[in-house]
């Protein structure tokens, strides 16, 4: 082979690359570097996202409504991680009856009685640090179980005066099915995972399925009836960062018992409509006519600038205006009999004055009462008016109303005083 220019080319640019290819290798350094996956406004509003989706990977019919008002349809199952679901009394009952129905019920790291399943006999005891002082919180941990001595028997014991403290527990373990369960995927299995124990469930019923730490059971599955409740003591890695590390979906996927066309059901909240808005809904009308009421009784009990209405000048009052009207008050009040008597007082002594032999006319009815024709003789009046005026029984009517007559009366006797002269005085 004869050995020519383009021969010696490729050998100097083949030399040249590989240089440069040592060249970078000796002067680089290849390090791994995590780069956060973006976030989408789904998985930021719901912790859960991610397992949904993995659950409908797998085939199953995943639901989240907003409350618990209605209960999924038998045989499906329901992840309850809400903490006030039971404010009613009766959901309680309810979830029972569906449950026994054959519905499969998930209470995450909730205990039982916490979680308002007091009719499972089902205990969560506290793991505490041996040899640790017992604080606020262990003793908040265990108020359910101040009256079960059975729950203690498996916690760890205080150590011994001068013995070696023992190690702290672990914070995140991995988790297993015992032997005596029937595994979730066929063969009993150590699941890698990160599962924080802080508490183990202790129960005498049988044991459908359950994952365990080295202290006991953190989830624990019973069957009730056709159904089952599967309850786990620990934080499961059920959210969006953790879910899909290690395995963490397995277990999500054996707690829930997935499957094709299975229905599962998160209730994570009771989210209802503000009470202000709901009342309005609900009661519009009472509230307004509530709303006026209390507008009504406020402005009536308000305090005022100034009068409700103007002020009437001063002015003084005559003694006749003040005369009519303290006579009206006391007819108002008591009726005008005392006032027409004692106007009628008045009258006879005026005409005991001016009119001679008036003790000895006649007071009859009122058409021939001699004493009325005489004093309306002597005032010129009308006899007849005069006469009912003073005749009591035939102006009873008209006391509940006394003025035209009082004042008849009274232009009577003024003008006796005035106008007649007084009879000479017999000797």
């Amino acid at each position: 082979m004869k050995l020519g220019r383009q021969h010696a080319v490729a050998a100097i640019l083949l030399a040249a690359f590989a240089y440069a290819a040592v060249y970078v290798v000796q002067r680089t350094e290849w390090v791994e570097k995590q780069v956060p996956v973006q976030t989408t406004d789904a998985e930021r509003r719901d912790p859960e996202f991610r397992l949904k989706r993995v659950l409908t990977g797998l085939g199953a019919r995943v639901q989240a409504p907003d409350t618990l008002a209605e209960l999924p349809p038998p045989g499906a199952t329901l992840v309850l991680g809400a903490w006030h679901w039971n404010l009613f009394p009766e959901r309680s009952l309810a979830l029972r009856r569906w449950v026994e129905a054959g519905g499969h019920l998930v209470v995450p790291h909730v205990d039982a009685k916490a979680g308002g399943i007091d009719w499972l006999a089902v205990r969560a005891t506290s793991l505490r640090r041996p040899g640790a002082a017992r604080g606020a919180g262990d003793a908040a941990d265990d108020d359910n179980n101040d009256n079960d001595s059975d729950d203690d028997e498996d916690a760890p014991r205080s150590p011994v005066a001068g013995a070696a403290k023992p190690p702290p527990l672990p914070t995140c373990v991995d988790v297993r099915e015992p032997a005596s369960v029937a595994p979730a995927f066929g063969t009993a299995r150590v699941y890698s995972a990160c599962v924080h124990p802080f508490k183990v469930l202790q129960t005498r019923l049988p044991i459908a399925w359950a994952l365990d730490v080295a202290h006991g059971h953190v989830v624990l599955r019973v069957p009730v009836g056709r159904g089952s409740v599967t309850l786990t003591a620990a934080r499961m890695p059920w959210d969006n960062d953790d879910v899909l590390e290690r395995d963490h979906a397995l277990i999500a996927a054996a707690v829930v018992r997935a499957a094709p066309g299975r229905e599962i059901w998160f209730v994570s909240n009771e989210a209802r409509a503000p009470l202000l808005a709901w009342l309005w809904q609900r009661g519009a009308p009472a509230v307004l006519l509530g709303a006026a009421a209390l507008g009504l009784a406020l402005w009536r009990g308000a305090v005022r600038f100034g009068p409700r209405a103007a002020a009437l000048p001063t002015a003084r009052r005559s003694v006749a205006e003040q005369i009519r009207g303290t006579a009206g008050f006391i007819a108002h009040r008591g009726g005008g009999a005392a006032l027409h008597a004692a106007q009628l007082r008045a009258l006879d002594d005026a005409a005991r004055q001016r009119i001679a032999g008036f003790d000895a006319l006649d007071r009859n009815a009122a058409g021939t009462d001699a004493r009325a024709k005489t004093i309306a003789a002597a005032c010129g009046l009308d006899a007849a008016p005069l006469a009912r005026a003073m005749h009591l029984p035939l102006a009873a009517a008209a006391l509940r109303h006394p003025g035209p007559t009082l004042a008849l009366l009274e232009t009577a006797r003024r003008r006796l005083l005035l106008n007649t002269p007084r009879p000479p005085r017999q000797v």
